[in-house]
This record gives structure tokens, sequence and C-alpha cells, in this order.
């Protein structure tokens, strides 16, 4: 699954209208920001017509919470005989419904969501896991990786420096920084969680930098892999990132 914050998506998007609050426009703003393809249509029955037509390779299409799920489980019933032969996915967009609408768009078919507040982070993963599917969403990884707007002290021969953590998972993380250290070298890091900072020893696994990009799919920045974890930070990492996947998945 592609991660570099810049590179385009060739597949587009179409968002559904919402005349219950949600920001269409909003969010459309932001598809482009990100280079993401899109075209916002008045209802389903437009979506239907773009799709007929097989101009443009619709990977995905954003459905406002507000439509009932009965509703959307006829609409997708009808539209997958249009859908293009490499699957279409339907994403849940606006205000987090209750478990119980939650349950029914599972029925329904719908998988990912774009809830409110929609961090920039999440919007790019999603629009990936929507327009590269894969059987689990997240790529068939023992430990699911998410997306964070988190960070973390890193420290290195006695100098410290905040950076992003682009992606997390309990094995490890990717951190962006523009300034990697080498293959092998240790590191001590504070991870700042929302319920407290986890201290922890980490290994750089492999380094972006320019010049030899291991990952040219990541940003500049390094993969670390956590060394003894203790229990109890092992728990607090695992229940967060469970957290974050309950954002992301129906």
């Amino acid at each position: 699954m592609p991660d570099h914050p810049s590179e385009s998506f060739s597949r587009h998007s179409l968002i559904l209208e919402n005349p219950k609050g949600f920001e269409t426009m909003e969010l459309a703003r932001r598809l482009r920001e990100v280079g993401a393809p899109m075209s916002v249509v008045a209802d389903f029955d437009e979506a239907a017509e773009v799709l007929r037509e097989g101009e443009l390779d619709v990977g995905a299409i954003l459905v406002p919470t507000h439509h009932p799920p009965d509703f959307v489980r006829r609409q997708m019933n009808s539209l997958c005989n249009l859908a293009p032969k490499d699957g279409m996915r339907l994403v849940s967009v606006g205000d987090e419904p209750d478990k119980s609408t939650r349950k029914k768009l599972r029925k329904a078919g719908v998988k990912l969501a774009m809830w409110n507040p929609l961090i920039g982070t999440n919007l790019r993963f999603q629009l990936y896991r929507a327009h590269n599917p894969a059987p689990d969403g997240f790529g068939n990884r023992e430990c699911p990786r998410v997306p964070t707007a988190l960070s973390c002290s890193v420290r290195v021969a006695d100098r410290s420096r905040e950076v992003a953590v682009f992606r997390l998972a309990e094995s490890g993380a990717f951190l962006a920084t523009e300034r990697a250290v080498m293959n092998g070298a240790s590191l001590e890091l504070d991870l700042h969680l929302p319920s407290g900072a986890i201290d922890a020893l980490a290994t750089v696994v492999y380094a972006n930098v320019p010049g030899n990009l291991q990952r040219p799919g990541l940003p500049l920045g390094m993969g670390i892999q956590f060394e003894a974890l203790a229990r109890r930070d092992k728990k607090r990492l695992r229940h967060y990132i469970r957290a974050c996947v309950n954002q992301l998945d129906v």
C-alpha cells in the first residue's frame, strides 16, 4: 500500500452531497489538496449515471451518514453491476453514527469510515484503502499499522528532538523526519500517546534518506522496531491502535 504524502491518486472518488450539515465542499477541497481526483454528485442516481458512462475509473463513493443503512444497501446492490472490474468501495463520511447504525452499515457493505473530526493522515490512509482494497483492509499484516497525528521525542547520542509518528503498529513505527539515522542504530524515545508517554528502546530497521530511498512509497524518515516494551506499555499501545482501527473501520 503506497504511503508517500505527495503521491497522487490514480482512481476517482465520487462524493454524495449531504443536505444535513456535512461540509461536502470542505471534504472536496481536502481531497484536492492530497491530489485525489473527485467529483461531487447530487445523489445515488447521479453516481449511477457517472458509472454507467464509464469515462471515469471510480474506486470509491463517499456516502454521508444521514442516508439510512437499508437505503444504502439497496443502492449499493444496484451499483455493483456498474462498478469497475477491479472493485469499488463505499465510504461512510460525516458524523460518527451509533453502534446500531454502524452494524447496519457493515451489513450493507460499507467497510471504511471518514468520520469527524477528519485527520489529514486518516484521510489519505482511507483513500488508499478504498482504492487499493485488501482482504482485511490493512494489507494482510499481522499487526495493523495505523496513521497517526502523534509525535515522539527521539534521543540519539544524548541529543533529543521531536518527530512525527507517521505510522504506528504494536511492533514498531515509521517516524517522519529529514534527519534519519543509520540502519541498526539504537534509539531511546518517548511516544506521546493520549494516555501518557511510553518510554521505549528501538532499533532503526531502515532509513529513508535523500539519494537512498529504501522505501520509495514513504516520506523521508526511518522505520523503527520496538525492543522489549513493558507489558503495561504493550497493553496501552494495543488499546490505542484498536481505538484507531475503530475509527477507520465501520
